[in-house]
């Protein structure tokens, strides 16, 4: 009776040694102290914000360059349409100028002429004038040498003021010219500045775009090396945990045989599992119940961890993120366990994001539908990129090894 209690005490003993052993490992596992990524991801977050308002202005730029074009097109074709209409202007007012000169030629003709048979008069005293009335055989002859003498008078007179009349005229149609060629040059002058100005608006737009541009590519930079930092981070942590369930799973291993040994005269003792826990009710909700947005989430985030993975492999990512679902220590949903925090990198990065807005590839679409539908290809609540040369345990598939 001694020896059974004795027995029975060691036994007792390594279980509680192997549980505390279990305990002690598993804090990690299950407690992993989230400040040790909140920095970095609070670095990363700054930077995405500053992103995001930097492709905001990147936008609005586009928006005031095409604009600005725009306006500045027009300006290039009322300024192009005002210099057609300058050019054909010119060309009346040269027309114009031509016709005075006639004009000018023909008055200056006339005139010449009109002195040329007043001097000859005056210069004869008149004796033509008389000699041709003396001629006269009768009255009705003299009448009408005196009537002709008269018509030639009124005629040099009607003549020179048809043509002063006519100058005048073109004079009057010249200056209108030159007046509409004047406000024609000034709203040439206004357009051409209103383009030089456009043009400077738009070469400033552009060196704004350029400036964005860039700073866009060094915070893209940026933000990559904080993700990666986080990323390395996480895998540190993981691999923590994958060391601390191990641990846990060797001393639960201990334990079951010392409860074993000291029930094995009692056929009615259980050992006790190792295996994580599993809610049945959320895993038949998430497979029988799913939505199209739990297939769109899972697929998104199947695509951006295994996207360039054999189909296993992104099916193993998958099942993931249901066994955690499954898993009473994770949120009982698709969008709880990927929103997690500190849980999936492109989550905080903003790649997850991107692919959901745009929807998964095909690939990954349809191994998110094919494990909704129950291929649970891995027993693993977590996975990262295999390192040989530090990894130890758990099942690889293609880059990732799953534990």
């Amino acid at each position: 009776m001694k020896h059974f209690i004795r027995l029975r005490l060691k036994n007792l003993t390594a279980i509680g040694l192997s549980l505390c052993m279990a305990a002690t490992f598993a804090v990690p596992f299950f407690a992993y102290p989230d400040w040790l990524m909140a920095d970095t991801q609070d670095d990363l977050d700054a930077v995405n914000k500053q992103l995001e308002e930097l492709r905001n202005k990147q936008s609005e730029l586009n928006a005031s360059y095409g604009e600005l074009n725009e306006k500045l097109s027009a300006s290039g074709e009322k300024l192009s349409s005002i210099e057609d209409a300058v050019n054909a202007k010119q060309s009346e007012i040269d027309a114009t100028n031509i016709q005075v000169a006639d004009m000018q030629a023909e008055i200056d003709q006339q005139y010449a002429a009109m002195k040329l048979r007043i001097q000859f008069m005056y210069e004869n005293n008149n004796a033509t004038i008389l000699s041709t009335l003396l001629s006269a055989e009768s009255l009705s002859d003299l009448l009408s040498k005196s009537e002709y003498i008269q018509q030639i008078s009124n005629y040099d007179h009607q003549k020179m003021q048809e043509l002063s009349d006519l100058l005048a005229s073109l004079k009057e149609t010249q200056a209108k010219l030159e007046q509409e060629m004047a406000e024609l040059v000034t709203l040439k002058d206004d357009a051409s500045r209103e383009a030089d100005n456009f043009a400077a608006l738009l070469s400033q737009c552009q060196t704004e775009l350029d400036t964005t541009s860039d700073s866009i590519t060094d915070a893209e930079a940026l933000a990559l090396e904080y993700e990666k930092q986080i990323e390395q981070e996480m895998l540190e942590r993981q691999r923590r945990e994958m060391v601390a369930l191990e641990a846990a799973r060797k001393a639960q291993e201990e334990a079951d045989k010392a409860n074993n040994s000291g029930n094995s005269s009692n056929t009615g003792g259980n050992s006790s599992s190792g295996s994580a826990m599993v809610d049945q009710n959320a895993l038949n909700n998430v497979l029988k119940n799913h939505t199209a947005e739990d297939v769109a989430m899972l697929a998104a985030i199947i695509e951006c961890e295994a996207g360039n993975q054999s189909y296993e492999g992104k099916c193993a990512v998958g099942s993931v993120v249901i066994n955690r679902v499954a898993d009473p220590r994770f949120a009982n949903s698709i969008s709880g366990v990927i929103y997690a925090p500190y849980q999936f990198s492109p989550v905080a990065s903003g790649r997850f994001a991107i692919v959901l807005a745009r929807g998964a590839n095909a690939a990954c679409t349809q191994a998110a539908i094919d494990v909704l539908n129950g291929h649970i290809n891995i027993n693993a609540l977590y996975f990262h990129v295999y390192d040989s040369s530090v990894d130890v345990g758990g099942t690889v598939i293609g880059d990732h090894v799953f534990y």
